[in-house]
């Protein structure tokens, strides 16, 4: 039989063979649909190792941020990332406040630096794209943001080396009014208890805030003094510091007027990083510890906010006839606590005080029976210390390193008077000082004069702190140079002396009186200059001097944030 042939309508018409075409056609594209989905997958796969190394890249950049590009780039190296193009570094502050929306919460390129954020762009290979990819590769953009979770606690003055129970009982009861008397003792057992900080803010915090409280709510509460001391009485009892601490604290409490006198915790504590934490959880973040003396005093000296504390006390000095001492205490800047705790660049500063001491000598010689006056005036600008580095290293008990970059204060003295009492008082503003009396009887005999001492050159000093340094709550103390000898002797050998005489000392030359005043004055300056050092020893300054401690420190790297 002949095989019948079809017409081409016929063969168009025609279904025999139609599962094979489209078969076919449904393999082509099962073909390429599986090149697509190689081709997606290996894109993927090298995007998921870029994105893994640019994580371990910003984690390695926020460790070292003045070294971040070099720590990123070798580290995206290691990592085996194909086709790098680029890497960019861009540093800034990140701030993990859960009020803030996520993508405000990185600031690029402010300061303090304690973030670094790596961009990366690379390549991924594509197997089947070749014919329509010119490089057969496609690009792939990633990035990621670390922060330094490195921080320190620290803070500067409260130096507290010399206990005085009179200045120190007169400086307390003149911030918090009332009539504090503890003894040497009760002060030496105060200083020897180290608080827990955090522990006393969580006994604070609960009972002005409430349990669920964060340190941030703690840190805008207003607070008394009082409130401050219960605190601190309820840790000492849990700490087992003691009888004496607890009565030293108790008095302090019961005989001064602490529950009238307010401050704001954040003038007292600037809790960094954990102010986010609710009570409880921030010494998981960092442990910090100060004396029970240091707080105290700090929580005194920022009780009464912008306005100064004017302190005026009679003592009794071997060597001088009287001593009259005025102790003017003012704020610290508005942007520092006392203690603060962060991560590079943070600041804190001491209040501007000045001291006035009037001290009076016996006359001898042609001078006997006449008492000479010697009024030293002291204006002690703030010292500074700022968080210069943080390194902890691979075994922080022996590698640990807090550095902080201290600049002194800066001392203007003189033997002189101010123009006023008040505008002596008035801090901020220059005073206005002229020539002082130092002798007067009956106007027979006058002496006045003028000298003026400055303790500048000052530049930032670096203090490096160790672990054990840390743990012990040890001082060190930065110092200007070119200012070793005596203040008073200083003020008395550059005395401008104006003498005049009547009566039969008028016969006497100007420049013997005058060389005796200075042969009476010289001997009697190492006590003066004893009181001066306790006083300022007892408010934790020091001439041109700045005592700084490092009270805690976190070392556990660095942290993804989104």
């Amino acid at each position: 039989m002949t095989p019948r042939r079809l017409s081409f309508r016929a063969f168009l018409r025609s279904e025999r063979g139609g599962v094979a075409v489209t078969g076919a056609t449904f393999a082509v594209c099962a073909i390429g649909a599986l090149a697509i989905g190689v081709d997606v997958a290996s894109v993927f796969v090298e995007r998921r190792r870029a994105q893994s190394a640019v994580d371990l890249a910003a984690i390695a950049a926020a460790r070292d941020p003045d070294k971040a590009l070099q720590a990123a780039s070798a580290t995206v190296r290691d990592n085996g990332v194909f086709g790098v193009r680029d890497i960019r570094i861009v540093k800034g502050t990140y701030t993990a406040d859960p009020a803030i929306p996520v993508n405000a919460r990185f600031v690029p390129n402010s300061a303090p630096v304690n973030a670094v954020m790596v961009e990366l762009d690379s390549k991924a290979q594509t197997f089947f794209g070749k014919s329509f990819l010119p490089e057969s590769t496609m690009n792939v953009a990633t990035r990621a943001t670390a922060v330094s979770t490195a921080q320190a606690a620290f803070t500067i003055g409260s130096r507290l080396l010399s206990l005085d129970g009179g200045i120190l009982n007169a400086f307390l009861s003149g911030l918090l009014g009332g009539n504090v008397s503890l003894t040497v003792m009760d002060y030496n057992a105060l200083a020897g208890f180290n608080v827990d900080l955090f522990k006393f803010s969580n006994t604070l915090g609960t009972s002005v805030v409430g349990q669920a409280g964060t340190y941030q709510d703690l840190a805008a509460a207003r607070v008394s003094a009082g409130q401050v001391l219960d605190a601190m009485i309820s840790v000492a009892q849990a700490s087992g510091a003691g009888a004496q601490v607890d009565f030293a604290l108790r008095q302090l409490k019961n005989y001064s007027n602490a529950n009238n006198v307010k401050l704001y915790v954040n003038k007292l504590v600037d809790f960094g990083q954990s102010n986010s934490l609710t009570f409880g959880q921030g010494a998981t973040a960092l442990q910090a510890k100060a004396t029970a003396l240091s707080l105290i005093q700090a929580v005194a000296e920022v009780a009464n906010g912008k306005n100064q504390v004017d302190i005026t006390s009679s003592l009794n000095v071997p060597g001088l006839v009287s001593t009259q001492l005025g102790i003017t205490v003012g704020e610290r800047p508005q942007s520092s606590p006392w203690i603060r705790f962060g991560a590079d660049g943070v600041e804190v500063y001491t209040a501007q005080t000045r001291v006035r001491l009037i001290a009076e000598v016996g006359g001898s010689g042609l001078l006997a029976g006449v008492t000479l006056r010697v009024p030293v005036y002291l204006d002690i600008a703030a010292a500074r210390a700022r968080l210069a580095d943080i390194s902890c290293g691979p075994n922080p008990a022996n590698d640990l390193r807090v550095t902080l970059a201290v600049r002194p204060s800066a001392l203007n003295a003189w033997i002189a008077e101010p123009t006023t009492l008040s505008g002596w008082k008035t801090l901020g503003s220059p005073p206005n000082m002229i020539n002082a009396s130092i002798a007067n009887v009956a106007g027979l005999i006058t002496a006045t004069g003028k000298a003026n001492a400055e303790v500048t050159n000052m530049s930032d000093t670096n203090v490096v702190f160790r672990h054990a340094d840390i743990a012990s709550l040890t001082s060190k103390n930065v110092k200007t140079s070119h200012f070793t000898q005596s203040l008073t002797a200083s003020l008395v050998n550059n005395l401008t002396l104006t003498v005049s005489a009547g009566g039969l000392l008028s016969l006497t030359p100007t420049g013997i009186l005058t060389a005796l005043i200075r042969s009476i004055l010289s001997p009697v300056t190492p006590a003066i200059d004893g009181v001066l050092n306790n006083v300022l020893k007892a408010l934790g300054i020091g001439i041109g001097e700045a005592d700084v401690w490092v009270n805690g420190v976190r070392c556990d790297g660095a942290a993804l944030v989104r």
